[in-house]
């Protein structure tokens, strides 16, 4: 590693140390244990030859100054069993034709451990020997005039000028390295004795670095004239020059050249595009090996690529038919494609002989494609992105124009159906059948406002003196009997929250069961009303404990599952709207027209109003209040001790309750959706979080961790895991993504 040779002046000496270390490292000793005595020997000599190394001297100029008539550059490269190298020189010829060689570069590499033949070493110098004459061209402002690469081995001389055959996959990765650098005709032969390269293949520890050596002043032929070079002579027959090399494979040609055209692997692609580059490459690799000159990629090269591809899939799609068509007879009357009378084009497709020859702006005779292709169906996936996701109709018409594929329809639908685009933007929630209303909805014969529901809304603005106050509402409402109380909430503070509880309390009895809107997610629309149920929550639920009142709420993101009390705030504001008529009443004010707003809403019919005169009046919230819609009926006077006018009001009461049970709760029966064909969320799926508040394409997207199934056993909610952490929706708010097992490779 100590050792300082950019250029390589040195590697015809510095590459026996490599082989001597190789060697050692091939014996397993560590850094800390003793060399070997033979070992040792050879390094010691080795390095007593390094004492020549400072007598060296090198010109810093290439070549004398003077008239320059041509410009050569030298490459030979040489291999053993132990290690291949490269060198490189300039010979400059002048105006009277003396010749003059000097050093440019070299490099020395050691063989692999495990050890190759001969003619794969010889193959691995040439390789070396063709990138240092690049980096010698791209690095100097000297060009030559003409480029020549000498090599000692035959084989490879026939392997480089001879690309028409099939090799193996190393030889033929190295054989197309070499090709981009270097053309054929700039490679000639030269003995092994005249090759200077040959020096740095065989390690001699004994070696005396002099600049007169051949290394250095380069082999001698190369300072006489070019018709005295050595001329090879090779055998054109691969049978006489490599019998015995097993790298070499010929491959007959038994099928016509298109069945032998390079197909990739049309299964390992997902996009048209990236499959007609891939091939298009191929011609464009070929073409640079004709021209002996790199070239870009070119629309030629896209539209041959594209033309291999549809013909491979209609060999591949259509066999018989095609070899019916190639004998120029007409297909079987049993054959797919008999109804669109196909015939061969000179260009090898299977076309669609039309009526529309006439036709301008047409494609007269399209393409016959099947659908079932994977490589059609990648061209519909193209088509299907290029109309932007759009309908399938406009993807079917937009192939119609050029081509003709059998099954067209389905398998655009198909193509659809897979697309992830097209399934993120079109989920939706799979809403399964309405649960079974909870107990509370449905128990007759209980006091109103045992079960009871909250929410509030606001803030309404009130005049106390010569300002103005902010004042919230709390409606109560009987889950039962779908009664109204309501409460005025004067501070968001938790202790006017509770005072509002306890006035209810004290008013219309403790409830047994309250029900309200998640904490997290507050339905009101105000901020600071938000982070004030947060935290009146916590304090109304441990207060209600203390009076045996179980608080209970429904999932995040769920205001359907609250429809009972949210649509009754919405009732609220009507009345206050047509009640109120000014922006800011006294507190008095407010208070006089809450109670007539809750006396105007406990006045709705809960069942259908009868015109028949002979019917009783419609039922009411009001009539499990005060005995009436208007008003409490008389039942004549009471003495301390009659009990007649308590059992007429028991009496009533339950005439009220008969009534809510044969007429209100018959109208609560029917579902309003139907769970049939709708799979229920399971744990382990991949969903997206519907939210309306949100553009569609940022919408979370998670695994269900947890499903919570109703008391109907029918899942309700999930928790969701995202990266933003784990949410608790309801299952109309999730949509199932089938991406798992439809995801492309």
């Amino acid at each position: 590693m100590s050792v300082y040779d950019p250029l390589g002046l040195l590697s015809h000496y510095t590459i026996t140390a490599k082989v001597q270390l190789q060697n050692i490292w091939a014996k397993k000793l560590d850094w800390d244990s003793p060399l070997p005595e033979e070992d040792k020997c050879d390094f010691e000599v080795w390095l007593r030859a390094l004492n020549s190394v400072a007598k060296l001297r090198i010109p810093r100029c290439y070549l004398s100054t003077g008239a320059v008539a041509r410009r050569e550059l030298h490459v030979f490269v040489d291999a053993s069993t132990k290690a291949y190298a490269c060198v490189a020189y300039w010979r400059v010829t002048s105006n009277d034709g003396d010749a003059q060689v000097s050093l440019i570069a070299a490099k020395s590499k050691v063989g692999p451990t495990r050890q190759l033949s001969i003619p794969r070493m010889e193959l691995q110098s040439a390789l070396i020997g063709s990138r240092l004459q690049q980096v010698i061209r791209e690095e100097h402002r000297l060009i030559p005039d003409q480029v020549v690469m000498w090599t000692d081995s035959k084989t490879v001389l026939h392997w480089v000028r001879n690309d028409a055959k099939r090799y193996s996959a190393y030889v033929a990765n190295r054989l197309g390295k070499i090709a981009e650098l270097t053309i054929p005709k700039q490679w000639r032969w030269v003995p092994t004795k005249e090759n200077p390269a040959d020096e740095a293949t065989r390690p001699d520890k004994d070696r005396q670095v002099t600049f007169e050596s051949r290394w250095y002043q380069g082999p001698d032929f190369l300072k006489r004239p070019e018709e005295e070079w050595p001329q090879e002579k090779i055998k054109e027959d691969i049978e006489e020059v490599l019998p015995e090399y097993e790298e070499v494979v010929c491959a007959a040609q038994e099928e016509p050249r298109v069945n032998k055209e390079p197909i990739p692997d049309v299964e390992r692609f997902s996009n048209f595009n990236r499959l007609l580059n891939a091939t298009a490459r191929v011609f464009q690799f070929i073409d640079c090996l004709r021209s002996r000159q790199r070239q870009p990629l070119q629309v030629i090269h896209r539209k041959k690529a594209e033309h291999l591809l549809f013909q491979y899939a209609q060999r591949t799609s259509f066999p018989e038919e095609y070899r019916i068509l190639a004998k120029d007879e007409p297909v079987s009357r049993k054959s797919r494609l008999h109804d669109l009378d196909p015939v061969l084009s000179p260009d090898g497709l299977i076309r669609m002989r039309g009526r529309l020859n006439a036709a301008p702006g047409l494609e007269k005779q399209p393409i016959i494609l099947d659908g079932k292709h994977q490589i059609v169906r990648l061209l519909i996936e193209r088509a299907h992105k290029e109309a932007g996701h759009a309908n399938n109709e406009r993807v079917v018409n937009d192939l119609r124009q050029l081509y003709w594929i059998i099954h067209l329809r389905p398998t655009v639908r198909m193509v659809a159906g897979k697309c992830r685009l097209c399934v993120l933007r079109k989920a939706q929630p799979k809403v399964p059948a309405m649960g079974d209303l909870p107990l509370a909805r449905i128990e007759p014969y209980k006091r109103p406002f045992t079960n009871t529901a909250v929410d509030l809304f606001g803030p309404l603005t009130v005049t106390i003196g010569r300002r103005h106050e902010k004042r919230w509402v709390a409606l109560f409402t009987c889950l039962t009997t779908r009664a109204v109380h309501l409460e005025v909430v004067h501070s968001l503070s938790t202790d006017s929250a509770i005072m509002a509880l306890r006035r209810l309390a004290a008013r219309r009895g403790w409830p047994a069961v309250i029900y309200s809107d998640n904490a997290t997610n507050f339905r009101g629309a105000d901020v600071e009303l938000r982070n004030a149920y947060k935290e009146w929550l916590p304090a109304l639920r441990e207060f209600g404990v203390q009076h045996n009142v179980t608080w209970r709420f429904i999932p995040p993101g769920a205001p359907n599952q609250g429809g009972a009390w949210e649509r009754l705030v919405r009732s609220v504001k009507n009345a206050l709207t047509a009640t109120l008529h000014t922006k800011a009443p006294k507190e008095e004010l407010l208070l006089t027209v809450l109670a007539e707003a809750e006396n105007t809403v406990n006045a709705r019919p809960l069942t259908h109003v009868s015109v028949d005169p002979r019917d009783e009046e419609a039922l009411t919230p009001a009539h499990f209040l005060l005995g009436g819609s208007t008003g409490v009926p008389s039942t004549g006077p009471c003495e301390e001790a009659d009990r007649r006018t308590w059992r007429a009001s028991q009496a009533l009461a339950d005439h009220f309750w008969r009534r809510w049970i044969r007429e209100y709760l018959p109208t609560l029966a029917p579902r309003q959706s139907s769970d049939k064909g709708v799979r229920p969320i399971q744990k382990g799926d991949y969903v997206i979080i519907v939210d309306g508040n949100l553009p569609r394409n940022v919408w979370p997207r998670g695994i269900v961790t947890k499903v919570y199934p109703g008391p109907d056993g029918g899942i309700r909610s999930a928790d969701v895991q995202t990266r933003g952490g784990m949410f608790r929706r309801p299952v109309t708010k999730l949509a199932v993504l089938p991406l798992q097992q439809e995801q492309p490779q």
